[in-house]
């Protein structure tokens, strides 16, 4: 092993940045986020750069935590070992912990940045090269007023979005209120997208989903709870638009339940929950295998994360469904990279550059 791969220092460090207004979906309400930035550093000083933002009532982990998970657990059995054994990193992560994918997550994505800088390499290169120049996104619109929804939807809009994701799950009766609304106001020149966040029963979610696909709907995200993959499988049977799993996969053992259940017809998938970019890439091709699409989801990560996010999205082929990987960036009052994304009609593309392509602040690497 060469000191260019000998891992010598794994950091995490908290970063607290507020939104721009309160965040809302059926799961909790948040004004600020908590970060967990990761180092890893090598013997000959080269760094890579990883990033999650979970919220607790989410995944049940919390950047506060993850900080201490990663410095006093997980960091340590690392020290020494070799950048490139990816796989060897998650059986001894997995090993030393059990669950915890947001800590893993930030750890796998620094050691991917690592490694494209170590080669002069994009992430992407090495998670299979590109199937496509830049990745098509999504807006995702918060639990609001009516009219404040379709404020925030035809602001994005107006940037070359063209899918409207629309969080439900809290009041039917305002769920639907909020659907009709956007569709009174906006019209149809947009796809739109619910995600109930595991709000309704599956008796529920049939009864009033179906009153929602009458607004043309593209997809409806994780209407039951995570573990009721029955409910879940039934709502998908009764309905013409196609469900996609969110909080029911966290691990490739979930998709796996989830796609020989046929519970849903498009899979989530999110880089910070399942554990990190080999776990993601994993599971994208299992659901290719079962002819399933996906597309890549964000908790609310800022410029590291969702880099990692893109770069998954330009080398994965059955990522067919826009992505609302990048509103991290765009929901916070700061950024932590320089130079930041910038939204242009409507897609995204990875910034130039070995690794993930990004660069911290000043000031606020260890």
């Amino acid at each position: 092993m060469s000191k260019e791969t000998c891992i010598k220092r794994i950091e995490a460090f908290l970063i607290s940045v507020p939104f721009k207004k309160t965040w809302e979906i059926s799961l909790y309400r948040m004004e600020t986020r908590n970060h967990a930035v990761v180092e890893v550093e090598t013997e000959s000083g080269i760094i890579g750069y990883g990033e999650v933002s979970p919220a607790p009532a989410f995944m049940g982990e919390d950047g506060r935590i993850i900080i201490q998970i990663i410095n006093q657990i997980l960091a340590p059995p690392l020290i020494g070992s070799d950048a490139f054994d990816l796989e060897a990193l998650h059986q001894r992560m997995d090993r030393t912990l059990n669950g915890n994918g947001a800590s893993k997550a930030a750890i796998d994505i620094a050691y991917h940045d690592l490694l494209g800088k170590i080669t002069n390499l994009p992430t992407f290169q090495l998670l299979g090269g590109k199937v496509r120049e830049e990745v098509t996104l999504s807006w995702v619109v918060g639990i609001q007023a009516p009219e404040k929804a379709v404020e925030e939807a035809q602001h994005y809009l107006s940037k070359g979005i063209k899918t409207i994701k629309v969080k439900i799950g809290g009041d039917p009766e305002k769920d639907i209120q909020v659907i009709r609304f956007m569709r009174e106001r906006l019209g149809g020149q947009f796809k739109l997208r619910v995600d109930a966040n595991q709000g309704y029963r599956s008796d529920q979610a049939i009864k009033i989903l179906r009153q929602m696909e009458s607004f043309d709907l593209e997809s409806i995200e994780q209407p039951v709870p995570a573990y009721d993959i029955d409910g879940m499988r039934q709502v998908a049977e009764a309905l013409d638009t196609p469900v996609m799993a969110d909080e029911s996969v966290f691990t490739l053992q979930d998709a796996f339940r989830i796609i020989s259940s046929r519970a849903a017809d498009i899979i989530n998938i999110k880089v910070g929950k399942v554990g990190g970019l080999l776990p993601a890439k994993k599971i994208a091709a299992l659901a290719e295998s079962a002819n399933i699409p996906c597309t890549i989801g964000s908790n609310l990560e800022l410029g590291v994360g969702t880099s990692a996010s893109l770069h998954l999205g330009i080398s994965t082929p059955n990522v067919l469904y826009p992505c609302d990987l990048a509103i991290g960036p765009f929901l916070h009052q700061e950024e932590i990279i320089d130079p930041v994304f910038e939204l242009t009609e409507g897609r995204l593309q990875p910034m130039k550059g070995p690794g993930l392509g990004v660069s911290l602040k000043k000031g606020l690497s260890k």
